[in-house]
């Protein structure tokens, strides 16, 4: 028996169903293959930071892969059209007899698993999805009526008890095969990548500093953080001048590292307690649940896979259609100085701290009053960690449209905000050096609290009222509320 492991957001040995499945049923070779879909790619908004960070990552896979005499196959194809073709035809140049994958969820993603499942059954290989990404099943959740889960915290309660009853399994990487199928191929270099539409180039912040690739750089940061950062994770996770987060998302994105591996490492500190022991480890872990319950939506509402509101109460709301302001938003040049940190962290690093993320969507689709879906694209073109199901659940929160969101007449004021969480300034100085020289309370508005002396010309003062637009908010959606047709979810 050959087997062929397809990698796709799983890049890693360990913890990893398929590649522990594949080599436990084959006694004459694993192969493994990743596929490169540029226009697709393109299409779902990646950028190059993504892309470059993909390529970092495939590098140390396929190293992992060599001392375990699997080769690493590279397949490029421009959309998912054509994937079922293109590893139909290496599978059968290499003689495999079974395919194995870990699942995905997103609409796209799940009828491109269908069209090589069929390829694949019609040329008589067998395949077989593992559970990879998540603790469990999309559907396997579910409230009494055998519905959805569309509220987190009735589904968190669920997942909690469905893992005393049923504890999903840390598998470990598994030994090596006797001898390699094949050669592995080279992970192509940055300059095929440019010509594939994802350019590496300083200026679109790549940043192999901040971000190496691979599960053993992903464990080491998780193992880190659990020996010097989980237990004070709830008290500074708010605080975006320090480090106070484990950092992960990137890795957990592109499956360097699973939720089962977190999950468990976890528990093991906490006395296997979910709600009980040491605050910042429950806390810690109810965000990893943020992001399951995120990825079972997309498989129970896959409207949200379709640039729809969640909440399909809105879908007459009309946003405003201003290009300046977005563009203002975009380049970190509001005039809001903590929105404009967070938005330049972001443009040069690829991620942005999560307190910020809220601070800056609310920004946009409250004070700004414009569609969320332009955020979230945003977003997606420049993070590193970028995933629809987090992406997206976190703009549709912000924006009122969203599952368990925000209430609409909820609206951060980035300058409370910005007071709260970065007191003494120093997250904004990072980020907008312009402002470095100005005391703890005049940084949060600068223009303001300075009588009008700070100069516009090196700040530009803020592009709107905070307080009128959050008044013109409240009244939008309310009286969207009254006029419009509410439809049950």
């Amino acid at each position: 028996m050959r087997t062929m492991v397809w990698f796709r957001s799983d890049l890693r040995v360990g913890d990893n169903d398929a590649v522990w499945h594949a080599r436990q049923r084959s006694d004459d070779g694993v192969v493994g293959v990743f596929t490169i879909c540029p226009d697709q790619w393109r299409e779902h908004d990646w950028g190059p930071m993504k892309a470059d960070f993909i390529r970092r990552c495939l590098l140390e896979l396929r190293a992992s892969l060599v001392e375990l005499n699997v080769p690493l196959k590279i397949v490029v194809t421009p959309r998912f059209e054509g994937v079922p073709g293109a590893l139909l035809a290496l599978a059968t140049e290499l003689g495999i007899d079974e395919l194995h994958m870990g699942r995905e969820y997103e609409v796209n993603e799940r009828k491109r698993d269908q069209w090589v499942a069929d390829a694949f059954g019609d040329a008589d290989i067998a395949v077989h999805r593992h559970t990879n990404k998540v603790l469990y099943e999309p559907g396997q959740i579910r409230t009494k009526e055998d519905k959805w889960y569309s509220v987190f915290t009735p589904f968190k309660k669920r997942l909690y008890a469905r893992w005393d009853e049923e504890t999903p399994e840390v598998l470990p990487a598994p030994p090596p095969c006797d001898a390699m199928v094949c050669e592995a191929d080279p992970i192509p270099e940055p300059g095929e990548w440019k010509t594939w539409g994802f350019d590496f180039a300083p200026e679109h912040a790549t940043r192999p500093d901040l971000w190496p690739g691979g599960e053993a750089h992903a464990t080491e940061r998780f193992e880190h953080f659990l020996e010097a950062g989980i237990r004070g994770y709830k008290d500074r996770r708010d605080s975006p001048a320090i480090n106070g987060t484990s950092s992960l998302s990137p890795y957990l994105t592109m499956g360097c590292i699973g939720p089962r591996q977190i999950v468990h490492a976890c528990l093991d500190q906490n006395r296997h307690d979910f709600w009980k022991g040491n605050a910042g480890i429950t806390h810690y872990v109810s965000e990893i649940i943020w992001r399951e319950f995120y990825q079972h939506l997309l498989v129970g509402f896959p409207r949200v896979c379709k640039n729809r509101n969640f909440n399909t109460e809105y879908d007459g709301f009309e946003w405003n259609n201003n290009d300046e302001h977005f563009a203002a938003w975009c380049e970190g040049r509001t005039g809001v100085s903590i929105v404009d940190a967070a938005m330049r962290q972001l443009n040069t690093t690829g991620w942005m701290h999560n307190r910020c993320r809220m601070i800056v969507a609310m920004f946009l689709t409250k004070n700004l009053l414009l569609d969320w879906r332009l955020g979230e694209r945003y977003f997606m073109q420049k993070l590193v960690d970028g995933d629809l199901g987090s992406n997206n659940g976190g703009w549709q929160w912000s924006s009122s449209t969203g599952t368990d969101a925000a209430p609409y007449f909820r609206v951060y004021n980035p300058i409370s905000q910005s007071e709260r969480h970065d007191p003494e300034g120093d997250y904004i100085r990072t980020y907008v050096p312009e402002l470095a020289e100005l005391d703890a309370k005049q940084i949060h508005d600068p223009h303001a609290r300075t009588g009008g002396l700070f100069a516009s010309d090196l700040y530009p003062e803020p592009i709107v009222d905070l307080k009128g637009t959050r008044e013109r908010a409240i009244e939008a959606f309310k009286r969207y509320r009254e006029l419009g047709e509410v439809r049950v979810i």
